[in-house]
């Protein structure tokens, strides 16, 4: 599953569309995302984006078409738009944070958000916890190439709050089964099989985006190639006391090497 990530560097996330976008475009999604980031900057300032927590409902960044490609801020944690009240509102997106790939087109509340409203999520890298010896390591996984993001696909909606007519746009990230290399870490015995988020290929972009059909969208909701990540163990005290340096520090803990190697 994927339930936190880290979100630091919002310019690189922009300059990685650039092949598939023109340059107008690039640059006016840079001043609309920082814009949007100013907006929110006195309601979450204690958030560290080296470490969001799903739980927590954080605004995650994001990009998505709405007759032209808009950067914006979505509340992770999907809200359908057919939710009744606030009660509902916060029970569903606690269940919503992943949307599972294999399931997500007969699930209510992602099947018309699946074949209507997509969306990229670019993100450092993301976490997932080792279960060894009735213990559990925090994992922080990026692409192989530290400085590339990874990008999610995601899938998002638009709720209005009848009480107060606040209109809450929601995201959630699309899950698949997990890659070799994710099977190692993401190892839960309690889980329904190792997962790992939906991570796009830059090729694959615009077909995210854009497909009508079906099995367009389907064909895109596979792993990962296993030799595009790594990562690296990090303390487990992962909150908004800690910087974002320390978080994001590699720290070894001994009792998961033996003469050196994992395990």
């Amino acid at each position: 599953m994927c339930y936190s990530v880290a979100q630091m560097q919002r310019k690189k996330y922009l300059t990685a569309v650039r092949e598939g976008y023109a340059q107008e475009i690039i640059d006016q999604l840079y001043e609309d995302w920082q814009k949007s980031q100013r907006e929110d900057s006195e309601n979450d300032v204690n958030t560290p984006m080296a470490y969001l927590n799903g739980f927590d409902h954080p605004k995650l960044f994001c990009l998505h078409n709405e007759s032209r490609l808009i950067a914006d801020r979505m509340t992770w944690g999907l809200i359908p738009s057919w939710v009744k009240d606030r009660h509902q509102a916060n029970e569903i997106r606690n269940k919503t944070l992943n949307a599972r790939g294999e399931s997500i087109f007969e699930k209510p509340a992602f099947q018309i958000a699946v074949r209507e409203r997509r969306c990229l999520i670019f993100v450092d890298g993301f976490y997932e916890y080792l279960h060894f010896k009735r213990k559990t390591f925090p994992h922080f996984i990026q692409h192989i190439e530290a400085d590339q993001p990874l990008i999610f696909g995601g899938i998002w909606d638009e709720w209005v709050d009848q009480e107060t007519a606040e209109i809450v746009r929601s995201t959630s990230i699309v899950t698949t089964e997990a890659n070799p290399f994710m099977r190692n870490i993401h190892n839960n015995p309690k889980a329904n099989g190792a997962r790992m988020p939906l991570i796009l290929d830059p090729k694959d972009i615009d077909q995210w985006m854009n497909a009508k059909a079906d099995h367009e969208i389907k064909e895109l909701i596979k792993p990962m190639p296993n030799n595009q990540l790594k990562a690296h163990t990090v303390i487990r005290n992962l909150n908004k006391n800690v910087s974002a340096e320390a978080i994001l520090e590699e720290f070894v803990y001994p009792e998961l090497f033996v003469q050196g190697t994992l395990f």
